[in-house]
């Protein structure tokens, strides 16, 4: 059986998990409200760690809010994963571009000098 006061963080702690599965992630705004529930999260924790609460508890309700944490954790990460992938792959366009451009640009490292054709 868990205390009242555990069964409380572990709703916060469900609570602040689902703003973070609702926060647009390629937004700055979202960014900085990300890390402030990532840090509320954190506390909270650290709280029930200190409270001496596991993971292995026969309370079915604290079961049930561990699991739907969790599966909701795995729906950030997925989405997260997608946002990287999106992000590197925007990444590579811009250094192909950047790289061809330079390819047809480059400037002549010697202004003067002499030129040999091997194939005449």
């Amino acid at each position: 059986m868990i205390s009242v006061h555990e069964k409380r963080l572990l709703e916060q702690l469900l609570d602040i998990t689902k703003q973070i599965s609702l926060l647009a992630f390629d937004q700055e705004e979202s960014l900085e409200q990300l890390t402030i529930l990532q840090a509320s999260q954190e506390e909270i924790r650290e709280q029930l760690d200190q409270l001496g609460f596991g993971v292995q508890t026969t309370d079915t309700s604290a079961k049930a809010i561990i699991t739907e944490c969790l599966e909701l954790e795995q729906s950030i990460q997925k989405r997260l994963q997608s946002e990287q992938n999106m992000i590197k792959a925007e990444i590579n366009k811009l250094q192909a571009g950047t790289l061809m451009k330079n390819r047809y640009q480059q400037a002549y490292s010697q202004a003067e000098g002499y030129f040999i054709d091997n194939k005449k």
